[in-house]
């Protein structure tokens, strides 16, 4: 069976996800080094960040190969525990009475261009979830696993 082009474009908006994740560490780290400097814990927090999106992408090369596995997990890792990492804390200062933009963003210089990218990111990652479980890609990963080169 041919992929679909919502396993496609599915695949697009990981990478769209993944791309919005490191901006989001480029900024944070960028306001940390300003501030008060790279110390050992901003370095190890790259470095599990970096293991992280790798990760990530692996799955999603995987995933646009047809694994069924990389879907799941995709779902589970991503959609499920990743989303949450992002929206739980925002939504925690909301309603502690945090400004929407100082919730998602910060209170930094970046505080702005951090929020956009996270919305990006929150969004990347809603689309590609809806998509990937839909009609057609649910007829793609039901077959026996599509292996392409």
């Amino acid at each position: 069976m041919e992929q679909p082009e919502t396993v496609k474009h599915a695949a697009l908006l990981w990478a769209t996800a993944i791309a919005a994740g490191v901006i989001e560490t480029v900024l944070a780290v960028s306001e940390i080094a300003r501030d008060s400097g790279i110390d050992a814990g901003v370095w190890m927090n790259i470095g599990l960040r970096s293991v992280i999106y790798i990760g990530a992408a692996v799955l999603v090369a995987n995933f646009a190969r047809g694994r069924r596995w990389a879907r799941a997990s995709l779902a589970v890792l991503l959609s499920v525990i990743g989303l949450a990492s992002m929206v739980v804390p925002s939504a925690m200062q909301i309603y502690d009475g945090e400004s929407l933009i100082a919730g998602v963003g910060g209170d930094g210089d970046f505080a702005i261009a951090f929020f956009v990218v996270r919305l990006l990111h929150i969004a990347a990652v809603l689309l590609a979830t809806g998509l990937m479980f839909s009609r057609p890609a649910n007829a793609y990963f039901r077959k026996p696993e599509q292996v392409t080169a």
